[in-house]
């Protein structure tokens, strides 16, 4: 990714839930392009953004870490083309050139066809767990 490709990328976060207008989008490029471990991949279809995967390196102290998939989608209409598999290919390949032995992802408990995609590509579940979050609005926390 480049910071040219925001507002394409932004068209494309609904498909994972999310949004982001194009300037918030290249605002957290810029911040993830000035932090150690991190990539986007871009797949294109006929010059077109086709899909997108944000991988990320997770250093530990109670482990080696892992490499970490925290964003991955394919246009609707591209699903089961091969997108999504090459995308993945292409973090697993970054994620052992940067020393990571794992490759891990996250996804919603929604989203059934996609845990069918990851197990079809050598995913396997591991451990179910919650996601816990705290919303820092008030600065005198």
């Amino acid at each position: 990714m480049i910071i040219h490709d925001a507002a394409a990328v932004s068209a494309l976060l609904p498909a994972l839930d999310y949004t982001g207008s194009p300037c918030e989008v290249e605002r957290r490029f810029a911040a993830l392009s000035a932090q150690p471990d991190h990539v986007v991949f871009l797949a294109f279809h006929n010059k077109q953004l086709a899909g997108l995967c944000h991988i990320q390196g997770v250093r530990l102290i109670a482990s080696d870490g892992y490499a970490e998939i925290s964003a991955l989608v394919v246009q609707t209409a591209l699903q089961r083309s091969g997108i999504g598999k090459a995308l993945v290919a292409d973090a697993k390949k970054w994620a052992q050139s940067h020393g990571y032995e794992r490759v891990r992802l996250r996804s919603g408990l929604h989203r059934e066809n996609a845990h069918l995609f990851y197990e079809a590509i050598g995913f396997s579940k591991k451990r179910a767990s919650y996601a816990f979050e705290i919303q820092m609005l008030d600065s005198t926390l």
